[in-house]
């Protein structure tokens, strides 16, 4: 059985990593205790010998730091830190991924489950080629009842996986078994959809176990790998190759149409029109530009009509030898059908219509090769946009350009803005009403991103805190 266990190295978000000092000289000279000419000579020839000692030993072994291998950042502390055990084990940025997905559907189920669809993204920053995208949402049909996200996982083990199959799921099984805190989004997400039916009355704080969930799990986890793969032959996820565009000295890889990925590139060369800078991303023109871009996108596009925008959760991961992963997972809505399974699990409302708006990203400094280089995730390209344009324009860090406040397009090109802190000033919100004089007020829960960030060897990662996660690291 995988437990998930405390490593002297692991940390997360809110325990950042320090560097290890130098090597210092440890010995001390105080000339009042010696006395003597003699006592002088000893001295000095100790001294030297010392300080030969002291430089060969740091020659050899350079200076002491804590280098972290590899990231996670997920909507729950248990799942980011699944996967980086899974990273502690051997095991790839695909594994600590669809460990954390498996996960994610026992944690956060209002927003993915195993009958959720999904996008991944996956770069290796050593050998640079494109990314690739695996993708499966829409209406793909499962065979032998095996969920969409189960089969998704499966076909992307398949291809990319090191670990074995059983270890990656058996983590979100125990988990299902033992139980888990509840979160206060998963309650607000109960309310808001009066899904009471589903898991009672939630209380924040309290264990919540799934008995069916982790049965279920417990099964596709020793499910053989022969057999699984069999099933992936009868109907498989689309395999095609990212797109790559460059905006503001960054290469930004998305995936290809008929995803969303080109609406994002005409609305980010819109906006790379304005030559904006770090200094103008201060002053309310810049979010009014911004929002009147998105906007007059939506609707030359058709946006509304032909994606749908439901939930996300996304797991960003980065491992010791450069390969990134960003996967987004969703349903059609908060806890998808609301009809439980026998199985444990919710679900999701057949789409057979529109593609989805999620959007994995992989970001990487187009200059040079150990620059800013980010694995993230959105709900949809109006958030992506805000986060290329905080991270890239307004280069801020990783914490306040996920944390930065954000709006939405609503139907009939009506701007939405989040009840969330840190908000938009009143001199922003008086730009805005210049494009939709009724501005909605959105309560939570919100789509969430999760990002990881390396710069040259130091990683850095943050989990949204829309998403009520913390990212793990090691």
């Amino acid at each position: 059985m995988t437990t998930v266990e405390e490593s002297v190295t692991e940390t997360r978000e809110d325990i950042p990593l320090k560097k290890g000092k130098k090597l210092r000289n440890w010995y001390s000279c105080n000339e009042d205790s010696f006395s003597g000419f003699r006592f002088v000579i000893v001295a000095f020839g100790s001294l030297t010998c010392v300080i030969t000692v002291a430089l060969l030993l740091q020659i050899y072994y350079g200076d002491y730091q804590i280098i972290p291998h590899g990231s996670v950042s997920t909507d729950s502390l248990e799942c980011s830190k699944i996967g980086t055990s899974i990273l502690k084990q051997g095991g790839n940025a695909v594994d600590a991924a669809i460990a954390s997905a498996f996960c994610l559907a026992v944690t956060t189920p209002h927003v993915t489950g195993l009958d959720a669809e999904g996008q991944l993204l996956i770069y290796n920053h050593r050998t640079r080629l494109p990314p690739n995208v695996i993708d499966f949402t829409g209406s793909l049909t499962v065979p032998e009842n095996i969920p969409r996200l189960v089969l998704g996982l499966a076909y992307v083990h398949q291809q990319y996986g090191s670990l074995a199959w059983k270890d990656l799921v058996q983590p979100a099984a125990d988990l299902a078994e033992r139980g888990y805190l509840i979160s206060k989004l998963l309650v607000e997400a109960v309310t808001k959809s009066k899904a009471e039916d589903l898991y009672g009355r939630l209380e924040a704080g309290q264990i919540l176990k799934h008995e069916n969930l982790s049965i279920s799990l417990y099964k596709i986890a020793n499910i053989a790998e022969d057999e699984l793969y069999t099933y992936i032959q009868q109907k498989q996820p689309v395999l095609s190759q990212a797109l790559k565009f460059t905006f503001s000295n960054y290469d930004i890889y998305i995936p290809n149409a008929p995803l969303i990925g080109p609406s994002l590139i005409s609305n980010l060369k819109e906006i790379e029109k304005f030559n904006f800078t770090k200094v103008d991303s201060i002053k309310p023109e810049y979010v009014y530009r911004l929002v009147e871009m998105t906007q007059n996108t939506y609707a030359e596009q058709n946006i509304k009509d032909r994606f749908h925008e439901g939930t996300s959760s996304n797991v960003a991961v980065v491992d010791l030898n450069d390969y990134y992963v960003s996967l987004v997972t969703g349903m059609y809505g908060l806890f998808g059908s609301g009809e439980m399974t026998t199985h444990g699990y919710v679900l999701d409302v057949p789409n057979k219509d529109k593609p989805c708006s999620r959007i994995p990203l992989i970001i990487t400094d187009g200059n040079f090769i150990c620059g800013r280089r980010m694995v993230l995730g959105a709900n949809n390209f109006a958030t992506a946009t805000q986060l290329v344009a905080t991270l890239l324009i307004a280069e801020k860090n990783v914490t306040e350009g996920i944390e930065s406040p954000r709006f939405h397009i609503l139907g009939n090109e009506t701007i939405g803005v989040e009840d969330h802190l840190p908000a938009f000033g009143e001199d922003v919100l008086e730009y805005m009403k210049t494009l939709s004089p009724d501005i909605q007020p959105i309560s939570e829960p919100y789509p969430s991103s999760n990002i990881v960030e390396k710069t040259k060897d130091e990683l850095s990662s943050h989990s949204d805190s829309r998403g009520g996660g913390i990212a793990s690291r090691f």
